[in-house]
């Protein structure tokens, strides 16, 4: 591991979190630094996005009912029987299923660059596996099916395959 003042050295001094948090952060390609560490220079500086544009699926939410957790790995937005769930970017229906359990009526979409949504406890399903989706069409309605104490909709986000806080890429401000 390494110590404080190697850390601070390989990333050019104190980065604050507000700095993280602005959406946008270069990494430059200090010689020094990289040769120390064995790695091949950049010819350009690297940009990294660490915020995504947010978006409501449930426009009709009511607030969360539980967070992502270690157990629980996605969000639960509470909402209405029968409030409609659009996705959270365009892309393609790769799995419907039902479960009496578990995720009870349930839509896996696949938006390209290696993201994936997956939308649970629903009550009905209104699209079909290979059907292309975009945020403007209703994927479904907020129901009661699997595994549920109220309406609400379970929602997860895979990025490349593992599970990531949906609160990143979701606002659950309430519609007027």
């Amino acid at each position: 591991m390494f110590e404080k003042r190697n850390l601070k050295a390989a990333l050019g001094g104190v980065i604050s979190m507000t700095t993280l948090a602005s959406g946008m952060f270069v990494l430059p390609g200090d010689q020094t630094i990289l040769a120390s560490t064995n790695i091949q220079p950049f010819d350009e500086n690297i940009v990294i996005e660490t915020k995504r544009g947010l978006v409501t699926v449930i426009p009709e939410n009511t607030g969360v009912s539980q967070e992502f957790h270690y157990g629980h790995p996605g969000l639960d937005i509470t909402a209405s029987l029968g409030s409609k769930i659009h996705p959270l970017k365009d892309g393609v229906v790769v799995l419907m299923s039902f479960t009496r359990w578990d995720y009870g009526r349930s839509v896996v979409i696949d938006h390209g660059n290696g993201l994936q949504t997956r939308y649970a406890h629903m009550g009905k399903i209104f699209v079909e596996e290979g059907e292309k989706v975009t945020t403007d069409m209703t994927v479904g309605e907020v129901g009661l099916t699997g595994r549920t104490t109220g309406p609400h909709l379970h929602i997860e986000v895979l990025k490349n395959g593992r599970m990531v806080n949906p609160r990143s890429y979701l606002s659950l401000t309430k519609a007027n």
